[in-house]
């Protein structure tokens, strides 16, 4: 039995809409919290991490990679605002693996690079490696 549903949101498309779900796992920049049926109403900030929506026993479990953004918690419905978000079956390896090197190989180059671009590709390298870890762990789970 599913006790509420989830929206996964970017600016650029709706990556999921009205997954049942039993429980789900959300990273915050506080860590990562628990939602279970009646959890309290909240908004939060998101951190770039694995999502993990629990569908119990009539709906598969479905995990996503996302990169900040909000999570709203209103009565039986959450909705996730990210920056960027894709579902981990969707992620292709290889061009995770590439998208990772270019960025590894930026930040060794960084003398010369500002402050914003040293952290824009820290943040396209740990997104990478996100990717990465998502992609070998759906597949150890044969989802």
């Amino acid at each position: 039995m599913n006790n509420f549903t989830v929206d996964i949101l970017t600016p650029y498309a709706i990556v999921a809409k009205d997954i049942p779900a039993e429980a789900l796992l959300v990273p915050t920049e506080r860590g990562q919290i628990n939602i279970l049926k009646d959890h309290t109403h909240l908004v939060t900030k998101l951190d770039t991490g694995m999502l993990s929506v629990f569908g119990g026993a009539d709906d598969p479990d479905r995990f996503f990679g996302i990169t900040t953004g909000i999570c709203k918690i209103l009565d039986q419905k959450v909705t996730i605002l990210a920056n960027v978000a894709e579902e981990a079956v969707e992620i292709d390896r290889d061009r995770a693996i590439e998208a990772l090197k270019n960025a590894e190989e930026r930040l060794k180059e960084s003398q010369g690079l500002s402050d914003d671009e040293i952290d824009k590709y820290r943040r396209k390298e740990e997104r990478a490696k996100l990717r990465i870890q998502l992609h070998d762990f759906v597949r150890s789970r044969n989802i």
